[in-house]
């Protein structure tokens, strides 16, 4: 069965701090990316890939497809990422994958307030996160690996 290393939501999906801090420190086989628009956009997908190591295989997904990937009996260690949590909360209300979901980086945009850091939420993407921690889930802020986890039942 998949083994989901790390969860995360990050608008800029694959990036510094994923290459050189996440992937550095935790141990996975398969970057996961779930988004609806990328997983329609063969550039941007075929982009998006390029900015991961070499060693790393990328599978990009829509929802519906990324859970019955997810559903496969390959034996896989995964970081999964998305740009929102609602992406994760359409997953949860449809099967519960996930145990722990890190918010890394959301940023400003129209009616989005500062959280924590470099976490800016609108009123949909609090409710997803609300959503989330009422369905078991634990939800917490951490940007890099070295930093302390942050429950969100204490940020919203």
């Amino acid at each position: 069965m998949k083994n989901i290393i790390l969860a995360r939501v990050d608008d800029r999906l694959i990036h510094g701090q994923i290459t050189i801090g996440w992937l550095n420190k935790i141990k996975i086989d398969t970057i996961v990316i779930v988004d609806e628009e990328l997983s329609k956009n063969n550039f941007l997908s075929n982009m998006t890939k390029k900015a991961a190591p070499d060693k790393y295989k990328v599978e990009i997904f829509n929802e519906e497809s990324f859970i019955n990937y997810y559903k496969n009996e390959k034996d896989e260690k995964l970081l999964v990422l998305t740009k929102r949590p609602q992406t994760y909360e359409k997953i949860q209300n449809i099967t519960s994958i996930f145990e722990e979901i890190n918010i890394g980086n959301i940023g400003s945009k129209d009616e989005s307030i500062k959280i924590y850091k470099n976490i800016y939420l609108n009123s949909e993407e609090k409710e997803a996160i609300k959503n989330l921690l009422k369905k078991g889930c634990i939800v917490y802020a951490q940007l890099l690996p070295e930093d302390s986890k942050i429950n969100f039942e204490k940020l919203i």
